[in-house]
């Protein structure tokens, strides 16, 4: 085995793990990085290089005035208040030094039409930030190795002192950063933790595909405990018709979603879609076997919603229910007799798609919370929609410091994670805080490195 030393290894290549070796940088110049990358040069970033990643903050880089709120409430009280504080002090500061190191941040509109104002992203999304902190890392005098997959941490004395990867190489280093990524690119670890249909789960983007979870694993065999939920995940409502990354469909709430045997599942209008799509392609994906069409009208037909709509392919689209079911493979008599039973139960008059309406169904099993108008204006238009997987809950437990704990909560000395492995989440994720807490740790995971 070739052994190299180093002052920092950082293993994975998207926002968390470059956001730690710059910042490591900045704060030790002259000292050594090495970002250990599984990839290929040109599919470096994981999902980051994928992600529009917007963040939850305003224009002016701030958090949202529920930031913190949102983030507690959403994982019913689990999520460390410590992080969360953390999270958002560190937020504005963070923006600022994306800026320095050349990603510009813009205020742009997200895919929901019922947005009541913008959302800052990177200009040109994740795969932004991916290419300038590459250049940064190099710039600053850092190694990026790509094509190395770790596969085991090196201790002494209850510390980590190094990493091997899979070829025979080794690094030492007095500290290891774990960046990369959760384990939703792992067929056997969704089994083992969602259960076996959680292999029926496609990553949103190729950049899931090379999160295989050996960070997981790596921190588990020397000791690290564990946060997040394991038996959930974010997932979005897909079009699975196309091969193109992040096919969103997110104007479900709108129409009527039913599964294979023509049958309605789940309140499609329960709240905005901004709220809703992670639960509903959880459902889809948990009882609807994976695959349900949205059955829609003109009403929404002549909206705008080009931007809520991210697939290639157009609708399904016929005069009447009955052609609509055969296009779909679904049983004519059952795909009309839910949309008579439906309609009976909505309220006539028109479909306004930009907040929510309270237009409820009446005596209806599942009910329509709001947007239930009748489906009744031919030709008819249906999505298929499946539930991809953007990233996995569950992960190792860190502190709002960045460093791995044991399951007595003490830090593993020497040992680090940010992003996706660091499980910060329970029950539904708080949109668009993926990324923003990718950089915020993997900087103060760069600082504290760099302070060792």
């Amino acid at each position: 085995m070739t052994e190299q030393q180093t002052d920092l290894v950082v293993v994975g290549c998207g926002a968390g793990g470059l956001a730690t070796a710059v910042q490591f940088l900045q704060d030790a110049p002259g000292r050594r990085v090495t970002v250990l990358e599984r990839t290929p040069r040109t599919q470096r970033g994981g999902n980051t290089t994928w992600t529009g990643s917007f963040f939850r903050l305003d224009a002016d880089g701030r958090p949202a005035a529920d930031f913190e709120q949102r983030m507690a409430e959403l994982s019913n009280g689990k999520t460390d208040p410590a992080i969360i504080r953390r999270l958002a002090a560190d937020a504005e500061p963070t923006m600022r030094w994306l800026n320095e190191q050349g990603v510009r941040t813009v205020a742009d509109t997200t895919y929901f039409l019922t947005s009541k104002g913008p959302r800052l992203m990177p200009a040109g999304g994740g795969a932004a930030i991916v290419e300038r902190l590459c250049v940064r890392v190099e710039e600053l005098g850092g190694t990026i190795e790509y094509g190395a997959t770790a596969r085991a941490l090196i201790t002494e004395d209850e510390r980590v002192v190094g990493v091997e990867t899979d070829d025979g190489r080794s690094w030492r280093a007095p500290t290891v950063v774990l960046a990369s990524g959760g384990f939703e690119g792992s067929a056997d670890l969704l089994a083992r933790h969602l259960g076996e249909r959680g292999r029926e789960l496609p990553t949103i983007s190729p950049g899931g595909r090379a999160n295989q979870g050996e960070g997981l694993e790596m921190a588990l065999a020397v000791g690290a405990g564990v946060d997040g939920q394991f038996d959930r995940f974010h997932g979005e409502p897909i079009d699975p018709r196309t091969n193109i990354a992040e096919a969103l469909v997110m104007v479900y709430p709108y129409g009527i979603l039913v599964d294979h045997e023509g049958k309605r599942f789940v309140d499609e209008g329960s709240d905005t879609p901004d709220n809703t799509f992670e639960h509903v392609a959880y459902r889809i994906w948990r009882d609807a076997d994976q695959y349900a069409y949205l059955i829609a009208d003109q009403k929404l037909a002549r909206q705008e919603i080009s931007r809520a709509v991210l697939t290639d392919r157009a609708p399904e689209t016929a005069d009447t229910l009955e052609a609509l079911a055969v296009r779909l493979g679904i049983d004519a008599t059952a795909l009309t007799a839910t949309v008579d039973e439906y309609n009976k139960a909505a309220v006539p008059g028109p479909l306004v798609v930009t907040g929510l309406d309270g237009v409820a169904t009446s005596g209806l099993t599942p009910p329509k919370s709001n947007w239930a108008r009748p489906i009744d204006e031919p030709p008819y238009v249906a999505w298929p929609v499946t539930c991809a997987i953007t990233f996995t809950f569950g992960g190792v437990r860190t502190d709002a410091d960045s460093r791995v704990l044991r399951v007595d909560g003490e830090p593993i000395e020497g040992l680090y994670a940010v992003g996706e492995l660091a499980g910060i989440y329970h029950h539904k994720y708080p949109g668009a805080t993926s990324v923003l807490r990718a950089l915020v740790f993997g900087r103060i995971a760069g600082r504290t490195a760099a302070g060792r």
